[in-house]
């Protein structure tokens, strides 16, 4: 590069360049917070140079820069817009410049060096604490403010909530005998559960019975499932009633005869009437297996057969 007119603070932009200094907002109120956006786009080499940093009063609490990189490299040449930007907060009312920025590259089409130079921006603070004395310019020509220890840290939070970084040993701790004695107080548990499992599997007598009203349920059900089909229906409604009363009457099927089960039923004191329903309704099961009937008559036989087994369940004792 030329040192023929080179720019003091040149950073090795070479190409052709534009440059911008944009504040999210100037107006501001105690406690907020601005962006600043310093971005240079354009073609040339992007990722060869450093943006300049903004001079802000020492007022102002200006944080590093998030820095963000929109760069394409066609054929044509390097090109798009990298920029950098700043949290800015200012601590007291009042009026804050900042300085105008300066961004210098060779441009590569004249042959010579190019500045563009960004305004200055004036943030403006509506209300808040004010500084403890007037700005006082420095040489630079920044405002600087002298304020007292107090109203400079006022921000920070006064009360914490400390843990003390010693914590107690497991080992002995209330937790540690709880979790020790656990293992010896679920014993009996066990035991007790084991017990009765095996006194529910040794009641043959008891698991029979359970069976036998989970296949009425079952065969009930199967039946509804069936009720467009007549021989299947009957079929599974014929042993759903068969074995409800193994479960009810504790018989076996060996002794399911029509006689029998009057017997039994009227010795538990069923209903005459019921009992013929539900004899009438098994020998009904039986017959229309094979002679035609109509899916009016399935639903009644269905319907009966829910009623009667219910009568039963009421008056069995």
């Amino acid at each position: 590069m030329p040192e023929s007119g080179k720019p003091e603070g040149f950073s090795g932009a070479v190409g052709k360049f534009n440059f911008t200094v944009t504040p999210s907002k100037t107006n501001l109120k105690n406690g907020e917070s601005l962006d600043l956006k310093v971005a240079v786009s354009g073609t040339g080499n992007l990722k060869l140079f450093t943006l300049p940093r903004p001079v802000v009063p020492s007022s102002i609490e200006l944080y590093d820069p998030v820095h963000n990189e929109k760069i394409q490299t066609p054929l044509s040449g390097m090109n798009g817009q990298i920029s950098d930007l700043y949290t800015i907060i200012p601590q007291f009312k009042g009026k804050y410049p900042i300085k105008p920025m300066s961004f210098s590259y060779f441009d590569l089409g004249s042959g010579r060096y190019k500045t563009i130079t960004s305004p200055e921006i004036m943030i403006n603070v509506l209300d808040g604490p004010s500084a403890s004395e007037n700005p006082v310019v420095a040489n630079s020509g920044v405002p600087k403010v002298r304020v007292s220890a107090g109203e400079q840290f006022q921000f920070i939070k006064l009360k914490t909530n400390l843990t003390d970084i010693k914590q107690d040993d497991f080992f002995g701790s209330t937790l540690f005998d709880v979790l020790m004695i656990l293992p010896f107080l679920t014993i009996p548990m066990i035991v007790l559960f084991k017990k009765k499992k095996e006194a529910i599997d040794a009641d043959v007598y008891g698991n029979k019975i359970k069976m036998n009203n989970r296949l009425a349920k079952k065969y009930l059900s199967e039946a509804k499932l069936q009720i467009n089909n007549k021989e299947p229906f009957y079929i599974a409604l014929e042993k759903a009633m068969h074995n409800f009363l193994k479960a009810k009457l504790h018989i076996e099927t060996s002794e399911m005869s029509k006689d029998k089960i009057k017997e039994i039923l009227t010795s538990k004191n069923v209903s005459l009437e019921t009992v013929q329903s539900f004899i009438d309704l098994t020998e009904n099961c039986e017959l229309a297996r094979y002679a035609p009937s109509s899916s009016v008559a399935i639903q009644q036989d269905y319907d009966k057969a829910v009623t009667i087994l219910s009568e039963l369940e009421k008056q069995i004792l």
